[in-house]
């Protein structure tokens, strides 16, 4: 898997100030990925979308496994699933790597499943205030994010699954390199979820 400077998780949109429309970066194998500039932030969020022979319900699954996110999130090299309320309410912790000399990053992440209407499953990502997860040495936790999936069933089988985030990295990378990385870190993440999705 190539290696980029910038990878999130899981990690979706900012839900504050206004913002610009989107703009298509990438379209190729199923998978769009669109950015857009927040007023409020001189950082972009991304959204990211595939379309797969799969079932809403498998896509679920996959996505609410904390302790396997590393193997499909690029540039991600550790997850686990820190507490699991119930099916719907979970709490993640990830570790993204970066190129040497910026540090990694972790995020420590609480997950909501709501089920919506249509065949409509929504997944809210808001970062996790209290400290379950200590601070890790030579690793910088982000605090400053938010996001969503969507799981949509469409006609023959297939699914449409959307990942919107917004996220700041927190000290020593600047926002114009994080901004560059927003469009092949989230292809290369979906592109290895479609995957999963399929086989």
């Amino acid at each position: 898997m190539r290696k980029e400077t910038f990878i999130f998780l899981f990690l979706c949109c900012c839900f504050s100030g206004f913002s610009q429309e989107w703009k298509l970066k990438k379209d190729k194998n199923d998978i769009q990925v669109f950015i857009r500039k927040l007023d409020s932030a001189s950082i972009y969020e991304y959204k990211a979308v595939l379309v797969a022979n799969s079932t809403p319900e498998k896509a679920l699954k996959v996505i609410t496994d904390g302790n396997n996110l590393w193997k499909w999130n690029h540039q991600t090299s550790e997850s686990k699933t820190i507490k699991k309320y119930s099916d719907k309410e979970f709490v993640f912790w990830m570790k993204n790597d970066f190129t040497w000399p910026v540090k990694s990053r972790d995020n420590v992440v609480k997950v909501h499943v709501l089920f919506q209407e249509n065949d409509t499953i929504k997944i809210d990502l808001l970062p996790e205030r209290s400290n379950l997860v200590p601070e890790k040495e030579n690793c910088i936790r982000m605090t400053d994010f938010k996001g969503r999936w969507l799981i949509i069933s469409k006609p023959e089988n297939k699914i449409e699954v959307t990942q919107q985030l917004y996220g700041d990295p927190e000290r020593n990378l600047p926002a114009w390199a994080l901004n560059a990385m927003l469009t092949n870190a989230p292809y290369n993440t979906f592109l290895n979820l479609k995957e999963l999705l399929e086989n």
